[in-house]
């Protein structure tokens, strides 16, 4: 269903490290994935009888991007679905508590997937970049 106001929002961003594991021309490369799910208006308000049903959906990239020469593969990799995101109406709506989120997604397998070193600090800095909350608190073991 789309709702009344014809409006989805997204509650943030996650994002998860690929080590060197995509091969692009000649070698191996990691990077950041990124991903949000966002939703419509409806909330526990379906209704078969009018065909009133809720949606939502996912953005992510592809592959892991990459560091180029200027700027970091995270950055580009939330860049890109946050422009994503405004030509599709997606908003992210300051009243969910804290603001929209920027986290690790923790649901990726640690052992395949282990965050880079530094990883808590480097969120909490793109976060504030972009405007929103970091999830990743730092601390001394990253």
């Amino acid at each position: 269903m789309i709702s009344d106001s014809g409006r989805y929002w997204s509650a943030g961003i996650a994002v998860t490290w690929v080590p060197a594991s995509v091969l692009i021309g000649e070698g191996l490369y990691g990077g950041w994935h990124a991903v949000l799910t966002y939703y419509d208006d409806g909330f526990f308000d379906t209704d078969p009888e009018t065909g009133q049903v809720s949606t939502w959906g996912t953005l992510r990239t592809r592959s892991p991007v990459r560091d180029a020469k200027i700027r970091s593969g995270l950055s580009i990799a939330v860049d890109a679905l946050l422009a994503d995101a405004q030509r599709l109406g997606i908003e992210f709506p300051a009243d969910s508590g804290s603001g929209p989120q920027l986290g690790y997604e923790e649901d990726m397998d640690r052992e395949y997937h282990p965050p880079p070193k530094g990883w808590r600090e480097t969120l909490t800095a793109e976060a504030e970049r972009i405007g929103f909350q970091s999830s990743a608190t730092p601390t001394e073991e990253n």
